[in-house]
């Protein structure tokens, strides 16, 4: 499968909280990825404080702001056991690839609050 187009996934701290449990300092906004992928590839921006980042997926495929994001676990490259796929830096300035498993619709959640508002960059692929 080709990959997707580069699409941006903002955390606005400013925005109205759009699901039960929203965290609008740490979700980003809802992003269609155009179709449905095995893996993201997110570019990772400077962070305000170091905290995992990882993904959620919107569980309604009609892509509803209403349905409440799920946290995408998945199995390590050995089969050992699951954990988020993520990074612990606020340094930023890198990629990651997220195994998401045929989503097309995610968010990006970092597990400490931005500051300000944050872009991060995704592609599906």
């Amino acid at each position: 499968m080709k990959a997707g187009p580069i699409k941006s996934a903002l955390i606005d701290v400013d925005r109205a909280t759009e699901f039960s449990g929203d965290d609008v300092d740490r979700f980003s906004e809802m992003v269609d990825l155009g179709d449905n992928y095995a893996s993201v590839l997110v570019w990772i921006p400077a962070l305000d404080a170091n905290g995992v980042v990882s993904i959620y997926a919107d569980p309604d495929q009609n892509g509803a702001i209403a349905s409440i994001p799920v946290q995408v676990n998945t199995l390590d490259r050995d089969a050992t056991g699951h954990f988020v796929q993520g990074t612990s830096s606020g340094a930023g300035g890198f990629a990651i690839v997220f195994d998401i498993g045929g989503i097309q619709f995610i968010r990006v959640h970092v597990a400490a609050d931005a500051a300000a508002d944050t872009t991060f960059y995704v592609r599906g692929c």
